[in-house]
């Protein structure tokens, strides 16, 4: 069963895609390639539920040979687990609400059918990645996915700001993936084989290679894992993230829940047997300074995609700091949590968007003018940065709207009170909890300095969260409306809108998603070399450094459960047992009052209006600037890196110019001058002097014998027996 269901998981969108493609190719338009492009998703979906049975506790990869180069082997398969199941259910679930949500999103736009079928291309090329059984299937899909976010970031391609933001996102992404792929190649250099499992597979012969070796692999790691930084944008590659936003919401969801930015944490969680101590580390602090970075950023944007795209890249970064750290159930968790109620963020915003379409060009944010942008905001401070907003994004446009919209209101609050990690009821308090009491607990169990610092990192990026997502929850939906004519037009969406955003705000709830990650459901696969804390308590339900802490709603968790029923085997391991369960104790308290002391001055901030958050940034301008400003990378970049390549290209340029122009003319006037000169004169001097001389011959002899030619018969026959009299005597003679 497993290879028909993946096969039709698989085929079913690529399909779609075909269908469209081949209908292009003979000019023709298929005119419901949404009803398409939707069943082929539920299809996918259906089938990855069906997969959930299949899993075993030992799974193996279905392998074919596929490419020979002498001796070296390349395969493609399917490898099926518990991730792979999690992550097909969360690909083809978000996508095909997504889809659902696009029929009226979309509804009207002139290149309707194409975007279905790039959506189709776009989650068949997701798929393909979280089966493939190796890298070189990995990496195609990679690529797969890179090129769809470009068609589909800019696919407004009309507008100036998308066909950039497509571009960029391209090109940013293309960094990190040079560093995966040399990383690749480091795997493939020692161990001649692209293949991740079975017994000649990268993760069998890791297990093997001596102390010495250790630096050679952590270097492999870390690049690998910049393809990581560069499709789920951690610092310092994840400035094409927000500027993808001009993309259509839809797509937004899209890559930010299920697609792209996942591609990431996926990988580094399926590379995670290869990580040494240092390549972890290095994940870690990649992944909490992302997440800290980009939450003060969203602290000041006033665009609702924006404030969203930068959520994004800080849960991003809290996913891989769980991994670095080595909570990997954790950050995977995270990963399926994440993907439901930001998937149901973005289409939120859609529909608040889409409510004003009434008033404004669908779709058309060039339309959108600097003063519409400035007329009505309530903060002089900000009135030069806003410039770039569109009016039906801003949401300093907004407000009360939530008895005009109320559910999109109530599921768009439902995400917000779970990605802010309100207690108990939503699922992101659990998997953040997870991460958080996993980051402390291997601190505490290693007195270690670094996690510690982890934690904190971790720790205050929750709080800036719960800020951040309840000012926008504020500003656009409570108070009273700061433009009255786009309030006036603004309208609940339909209701094929509507219901993606239910199932969404379902999903949000922890019932579904615990389930996944109770009993063992998902195994950490081990890491050979990074050695395990001394007394490590290892019990079916937790595991050192990824302790499995509070999954049950009410009483006590399944990891205080498996110890009351089997309990630790020694003193030693009961101490470590206590050190993780105190761990997650401390860590539930202090992200709960961090959680609440955020939303407690996001409501005196934006709701009670208590505080002036003017006079905040008034107070503390530099701070606000370099908020406003995005810590200056987008300046640092053009300024250094794209001006360094300016000024190369044109010192290139001139370089060409002057000296390998000067070379080739230098060559091509000797070559005039001199070389060709003598050829000439050689040429009409002896050759054509040779030719003229043998033409001068022969017309003088012609002249002499044309005078024979007389036409007088008598001539002739006179000649002729002259002739032979002559002949005659010779031979007489001879």
């Amino acid at each position: 069963m497993v290879v028909p269901l993946i096969s039709i998981i698989l085929l079913a969108p690529l399909a779609s895609f075909a269908i469209f493609a081949l209908l292009g190719l003979a000019k023709r338009n298929f005119p419901r390639q949404d009803y398409l492009s939707t069943f082929a998703m539920l299809v996918a979906l259906g089938c990855s539920l069906l997969l959930i049975q299949e899993v075993t506790s030992e799974p193996t990869p279905l392998t074919v040979e596929w490419l020979s180069l002498g001796s070296v082997n390349f395969s493609m398969g399917f490898y099926l687990d518990s991730v792979t199941v999690i992550m097909l259910i969360v690909v083809t679930l978000v996508s095909s609400l997504v889809h659902i949500f696009s029929i009226g999103y979309m509804h009207g736009d002139p290149r309707y059918s194409r975007f279905f079928a790039f959506l189709s291309l776009f989650s068949f090329s997701m798929l393909f990645l979280v089966v493939s059984d190796n890298l070189l299937g990995i990496y195609i899909g990679w690529e797969l996915v890179g090129l769809c976010s470009y068609l589909l970031i800019g696919f407004w391609f009309e507008k100036d700001t998308a066909a950039n933001a497509c571009k960029k996102a391209f090109l940013t992404t293309r960094v990190g993936d040079v560093g995966m792929f040399i990383g690749m190649m480091m795997l493939f250099a020692e161990f001649r084989t692209l293949s991740l499992y079975g017994d000649t597979g990268i993760f069998e012969a890791v297990a093997t290679l001596e102390s010495g070796q250790i630096a050679w692999l952590s270097i492999a790691g870390i690049l690998i894992f910049c393809g990581a930084v560069g499709k789920s944008a951690q610092v310092p590659l994840h400035t094409w993230l927000p500027d993808a936003m001009e993309g259509p919401t839809p797509v937004s969801a899209l890559i930010h829940a299920a697609t792209m930015v996942a591609a990431g944490v996926y990988l580094v969680a399926r590379m995670f047997p290869i990580l040494t101590p240092t390549s972890s580390l290095v994940i870690a602090y990649v992944g909490g300074i992302t997440a800290l970075v980009a939450a003060t950023i969203a602290i000041v944007r006033f665009d609702i995609k924006r404030v969203l795209a930068y959520s994004t890249i800080s849960q991003l970064g809290y996913m891989m700091l769980a991994i670095g750290a080595g909570s990997y159930v954790a950050g995977l968790f995270h990963l399926t949590t994440h993907a439901f109620f930001k998937a149901l963020l973005f289409l939120g915003s859609g529909s608040v968007i889409h409510a004003f379409h009434a008033m404004h060009a669908h779709h058309d944010d060039a339309e959108h003018t600097e003063d519409a942008a400035h007329e009505h905001a309530d903060n002089s401070l900000v009135h030069e940065h806003g410039s770039e907003i569109p009016p039906d994004q801003d949401m300093r446009n907004m407000g009360g709207l939530r008895r005009k919209m109320p559910l999109t209101f109530i599921t768009m609050l439902i995400a917000t009170l779970s990605i802010s990690g309100v207690p108990f009821v939503f699922s992101g308090f659990w998997s953040k909890d997870k991460i958080l009491g996993g980051v402390l607990g291997r601190a505490m169990e290693w007195n270690s300095v670094h996690h510690y610092i982890l934690f904190a990192m971790a720790l205050i990026a929750a709080g800036i969260t719960a800020f951040y997502m309840f000012r926008l929850i504020f500003m656009t939906f409570f108070g009273e409306p700061r433009n009255q004519e786009m309030h006036d037009m603004a309208h609940e969406s339909p209701w094929v809108m509507v219901v993606p955003l239910i199932v969404l705000a379902v999903l949000s709830f922890p019932v579904v998603n615990t389930l996944w990650f109770n009993k063992d459901y998902i195994e950490p696969p081990p890491q050979h070399h990074i050695p395990a804390p001394q007394h490590a308590y290892v019990s079916p339900d937790s595991k050192i450094g990824d302790a499995n802490f509070g999954f049950s709603l009410f009483g006590v968790s399944t990891a205080q459960a498996a110890e009351e029923d089997a309990g630790p085997d020694t003193a030693q391991a009961d101490d470590a047992y206590h050190i993780h369960h105190r761990a997650h104790n401390i860590a539930m308290v202090l992200s709960i009052c961090v959680a609440g002391l955020g939303i407690l001055l996001s409501w005196l901030f934006y709701h009670r209006r208590r505080f002036s958050a003017e006079g905040v940034a008034t107070t503390f301008r530099p701070v606000y600037n370099l908020f406003w400003n995005k810590y200056y990378f987008d300046e640092f970049y053009d300024g250094v890196l794209v001006a360094l390549t300016v000024w190369k290209s044109r010192l290139f340029a001139k370089f060409d110019l002057s000296f390998i122009d000067g070379i080739v003319n230098g060559v091509g006037k000797i070559t005039r001058d001199i070389f060709a000169a003598f050829i000439g004169f050689f040429d009409n001097r002896v050759v054509d002097g040779f030719v003229n001389r043998v033409a001068e011959v022969t017309w003088a002899a012609g002249g002499r014998i044309r005078k024979i030619q007389t036409g007088a018969i008598q001539t002739y026959l006179f000649v002729v027996l002259g002739g032979i009299v002559l002949i005659i005597l010779i031979f007489r003679l001879f």
